[in-house]
């Protein structure tokens, strides 16, 4: 189990779902992501979209913080099932997430928020090879604006180009997984 940091949440603890394939973001490690997100934006004015959500630790934090909506996407029905249960911990409003079982680069194809800049976590199975077709396909995407901060989880070791349109703000090692925020220009 892990728990949540912060926010009107904090310190309730969620299930991870088990299995090979599914690495929770360390309590340190998302600890040190909101202290940065929250001198980057104003959580009542964020949409996150938590792709590769697992336990859907990252999207809920952001719920816990204030975060106005998150949409949490994740193709393992194991998992989805686990995401619901810790969703309905915190019991947020309805109408403030939304859950999505299809593989995070099919969906985000389909995803259509007009004016609206957003957080996005991206945090796939370190096994998986996905990065960079995630990252080219929110780079190109006209629905993913101007402003949106993307974040970016990955073992240390793994070497990723970030699409020219996207600007490096903050870099991070937590032992031997690399954090990365990116803003879309």
């Amino acid at each position: 189990m892990i728990r949540i940091i912060g926010g009107k949440y904090r310190g309730r603890k969620l299930k991870v779902p088990s299995g090979n394939d599914v690495r929770p973001s360390s309590d340190q490690l998302r600890e040190g992501l909101f202290n940065m997100l929250s001198t980057l934006l104003n959580w009542e004015n964020v949409i996150v979209l938590d792709l590769y959500a697992g336990s859907g630790a990252l999207g809920v934090e952001a719920l816990s913080r204030g975060a106005k909506k998150a949409i949490f996407v994740e193709a393992s029905r194991k998992h989805i099932s686990v995401l619901k249960q810790n969703i309905e911990l915190v019991s947020p409003e309805q109408n403030r997430y939304e859950l999505a079982q299809e593989r995070a680069a099919n969906w985000i194809t389909r995803f259509a928020l007009p004016e609206q800049t957003c957080v996005i976590f991206i945090d796939p199975p370190f096994s998986r090879n996905e990065y960079d077709i995630i990252l080219k396909k929110l780079a190109q995407h006209t629905s993913i604006r101007t402003g949106s901060l993307i974040v970016v989880e990955s073992i240390q070791a793994k070497e990723i180009i970030f699409p020219e349109n996207m600007m490096l703000l903050k870099h991070r090692r937590y032992g031997s997984v690399t954090l990365d925020i990116l803003r879309k220009s």
